[in-house]
């Protein structure tokens, strides 16, 4: 399954915007209240930013599937009462939300130049560590913060927006993944099993997915235990 929560589904009516160079007009942009309320979005990246220990940062994308406007002549901001603050897309349809002070962020909207239910947007939560430093005590590390955020520091309507983490899963084109760490002096190698059945979340509908394995954190292996990625591996949380 793909661990992606669609969340933002943005509805706006405006004028066709001219200029594909941001920033836009922002006059042609109009606020979305049918979207999901920018405060509750405002908390989930504060808490993350405060809490998640570096580990954690939420990815942002124009989901095209799901679009009827053409990407280049897409048209985002956040607009508060007291600010706006323009959205950069990126070639793939990918931006970065602002976190705003609690106070503007109850007055804030995301607004867009797409007209009502022609657009969707998705939120996915990554992981910032590269593949070539994660280790098992790493990986113990991201499912304790992550189990903290969710289940203590988040309002329990925002636990949604980031899913019960079961493990970090690692994926790559040879499924030639090893942890090795060193015991007694000697250097001690563990090749992983690809786990079956196991989708990276980027794969497309209907096409096969690049082997996978998962790391749970109840290995019995050492908090050194470290693993030697292919070239390629790519890292998610495993939902």
């Amino acid at each position: 399954m793909r661990p992606l929560i669609c969340f933002l589904l943005l509805a706006a009516g405006a004028a066709h915007a001219q200029n594909a160079v941001l920033p836009p007009v922002l006059t042609e942009l109009r606020r979305d209240g049918s979207a999901l309320p920018y405060a509750q979005i405002n908390t989930l990246l504060s808490k993350m930013r405060q809490h998640g220990e570096g580990l954690f940062r939420m990815e942002f994308q124009v989901n095209t599937e799901r679009t009827k406007k053409p990407l280049p002549d897409i048209r985002l901001a956040v607009r508060s009462d007291e600010a706006d603050h323009p959205i950069k897309l990126d070639a793939e349809g990918r931006f970065d939300l602002p976190v705003l002070p609690e106070a503007e962020a109850k007055t804030a909207d995301l607004a867009t130049n797409t007209a009502k239910g022609q657009m969707a947007v998705r939120g996915t939560i990554q992981l910032t560590m590269p593949p070539e430093q994660l280790d098992l005590a790493k990986v113990r590390q991201i499912l304790r913060v992550g189990r903290t955020l969710r289940e203590e520091l988040l309002p329990f309507y925002l636990r949604w927006l980031f899913p019960r983490g079961q493990g970090v899963r690692i994926c790559s084109d040879t499924p030639t993944w090893e942890l090795t760490w060193r015991e007694n002096g000697q250097l001690m190698g563990l090749p992983l099993p690809q786990a079956t059945g196991e989708r990276e979340p980027d794969t497309k509908k209907g096409e096969p997915s690049r082997p996978c394995t998962v790391l749970t954190g109840q290995e019995n292996w050492p908090d050194s235990a470290k693993l030697a990625p292919p070239p390629g591996t790519k890292l998610s949380i495993k939902l």
